[in-house]
């Protein structure tokens, strides 16, 4: 047994001031050894945001990060503690090889003790990250140099790099095995990290983390865990920070849940998500196993959106200090006003009525007032009658027409534009994930706005978000229910008065509706037509999509033309409306992956493929029958 070895984690907001980001490092570095910390550790890359992109290209800024390197290790001369930290690594004497021929870079965790940085066993001046994630929002590949490469230079096994820092604490010497984020993950990789580093002399595994938030991730990250302390009977210390940071199109939020884990895999302390933290545990004594509790779906979705969002308001100017939405009486609309009016104050959002002379029925101008009345939100009512007839009259656009439409949702957005600009004020984009999907939008009309925090969420999430503000955050009615039990309405036509049936299959906020949880295996999972005839002939659609059972029989009427036909007419909704979501604005990432640079398209037509092709011959062959569930 190693005598007492108190080792602190520092959950951090990154800033964009690299200074800043060491000197508030340090600043909790003090703190951590006033409690009785013997190192202390932060996350990966926490001198600057690590979603910078092309910013690494820039050698002056890799050069500043260097100097903020530099920084720590020269406090730590006055600093009784190893100090461990993320940021770039890099040499100049070598070239990237076959890459943009610049400073060479490394994704890298430094380790400083009296003044200086320590090497590891393999002679090397930083750890190296061996494993470099090249999917979803992370390029590391694009900008840096993996440990494995460095290995193929010399030769040798990527295993021998592997080796821990040696450190002295009160006369004890620990071998230290540091590594970055995704060297964790090693499940389809054939380096193992975790397992090297112990094999080496390990007597602790570090991992420091910029981990984005996801559905059920801390779960999946406590049994990858578990994992690797059962297989190398090590303790292990997960930091990863807080906040947002974005690509350009996605705002990525961090929750921290920095965790300490035995050598059994079972979690002894936990850092506070979303909040900057500080926690010192001794790594080696015994301690009660603790539990992870986590809120409901719902509720992480909300803090997820939120701190995505507030992250996005600290980027625009400080003039622009309201928000002005279009308030029409509809569901995604109205979780807006209710959403901005909680972040920013009620008395700095504008709620907007843009009627068409009679298309816009009664009951949603009186439930647009309403809202705004609730939660104590400024109501204008704007009509477009002239902007729409001038602007038809032009264009030869009759009612009825899908021109005629079209200007009505570009009426909109002008006078949205031109409130802003007048109120010092923005406007967000109302637009769902389910209907960006399917380009159920115009793109110069309602999928337009500089921000979107629903971009991300399901049409059912929409409904279940509004549930969550009126009993959880409100704490009363403040969406009118009517607004929530209302079908979906374009008010676009005289001849609709208002009502008109949506040709997709939402969910609600107890069940699942068909075209949503296709969004979802779309998108997240990566499912394509095929996958769909097949599980519909397999019986285990329902299955996979979490449905009811019998929602696809009643839905298409126990006919499996019909299905067939609406998955092609849905899958051709989707690759034609590529042209409008590589224009989207930016916004909320908070589920599996999204539109933006999580989930990257290119224009593009329909393809059948030959696996596709055979799954409808044989659902024809079959005589069309209804779905059957195992």
């Amino acid at each position: 047994m190693k005598p007492t070895l108190n080792v602190a984690m520092v959950q951090m907001d990154i800033a964009n001031d690299l200074q800043e980001n060491a000197r508030l490092f340090l600043d909790d570095a003090r703190t951590a050894v006033a409690y009785g910390a013997d190192i202390v550790v932060g996350s990966e890359m926490m001198l600057a945001p690590y979603l910078r992109g092309d910013s690494y290209e820039d050698d002056e800024y890799v050069r500043a990060m260097w100097r903020a390197v530099r920084k720590i290790s020269a406090e730590s001369k006055r600093i009784d503690a190893v100090l461990i930290f993320g940021g770039i690594g890099f040499d100049t004497d070598k070239k990237a090889v076959g890459q943009d021929g610049r400073t060479r870079k490394y994704n890298a965790a430094f380790v400083a003790q009296h003044g200086k940085l320590i090497q590891n066993r393999a002679g090397l001046n930083f750890a190296i990250k061996t494993l470099l994630p090249n999917y979803r929002i992370f390029d590391d590949s694009r900008h840096f140099i993996s440990l494995r490469t460095v290995a193929e230079e010399q030769n040798i096994r990527t295993e021998a790099l592997l080796q821990p820092f040696v450190v002295s604490v009160r006369g004890v010497e620990y071998q230290l095995g540091v590594m970055l984020c995704e060297d964790m993950w090693d499940d389809d990789y054939c380096v193992k990290p975790a397992q090297a580093l112990k094999e080496n002399g390990a007597d602790i595994l570090i991992n420091l983390s910029c981990s984005n938030w996801s559905w059920q991730k801390n779960a999946k990250r406590d049994r990858v865990i578990k994992k690797i302390c059962v297989e190398t009977g090590l303790p292990f210390v997960y930091v990863n920070n807080v906040g947002v940071q974005n690509n350009g199109k996605n705002f990525i939020t961090f929750d921290g849940a920095s965790t300490v884990y035995d050598s059994g895999g079972s979690i002894v302390a936990m850092c506070e998500p979303y909040i900057e933290h500080l926690c010192v545990v001794d790594v080696f004594a015994s301690s009660l196993p603790l539990t992870r509790v986590e809120s409901s779906d719902v509720a992480q979705m909300f803090a997820a959106i939120e701190v995505a969002s507030l992250g996005f308001i600290k980027t625009q100017p400080t003039h622009l200090n309201k928000v002005v939405i279009g308030v029409s009486g509809g569901i995604d609309s109205a979780l807006s006003v209710a959403f901005f009016a909680h972040l920013l104050g009620p008395e700095n959002v504008i709620g907007v009525n843009m009627p068409y002379k009679h298309y816009n029925a009664d009951e949603t101008k009186d439930d647009a007032k309403l809202l705004c009345e609730n939660l104590g939100v400024e109501y204008r009512i704007c009509p477009i009658d002239d902007i729409v007839d001038a602007t038809a009259a032009l264009a030869g656009a009759t009612p009825g027409m899908g021109s005629h439409k079209t200007i009505q949702a570009t009426a909109r957005l002008q006078v949205l534009a031109g409130i802003g600009a007048t109120e010092n004020a923005w406007f967000p984009c109302n637009a769902n994930w389910t209907e960006t999907f399917f380009g159920y939008g115009t793109l110069n009309g309602d999928m337009r706005g500089v921000f979107a925090p629903w971009m991300n969420c399901l049409k059912q999430d929409i409904f279940r978000l509004a549930h969550f503000m009126n009993r959880d955050l409100y704490g009363r009615e403040v969406i009118p229910q009517s607004i929530i039990d209302r079908a979906p309405m374009d008010e676009l036509t005289a001849e609709g008065g208002g009502e008109r049936k949506d040709p997709f299959n939402y969910g609600s906020v107890t069940e699942n509706g068909y075209h949503d949880q296709m969004v979802r295996a779309v998108i997240a999972f990566r499912r394509g037509p095929a996958w769909f005839v097949e599980q519909y002939l397999n019986g285990t659609l329902e299955q996979e999509l979490q449905l009811p059972q019998g929602k696809l029989n009643v839905y298409f009427e126990s006919d499996g033309k019909k299905f067939l036909a609406d998955l092609e007419r849905c899958f051709k909704l989707y690759q034609a409306a590529v042209f409008k979501r590589v224009q989207s604005v930016p916004g909320a990432l908070v589920d599996k992956r999204t539109f933006g640079w999580d989930f990257r398209e290119s224009i593009g037509t329909w393809f059948d493929t030959a696996v596709y092709l055979k799954a409808c011959k044989k659902l024809e062959a079959a005589g069309f029958p209804p779905y059957q569930s195992k």
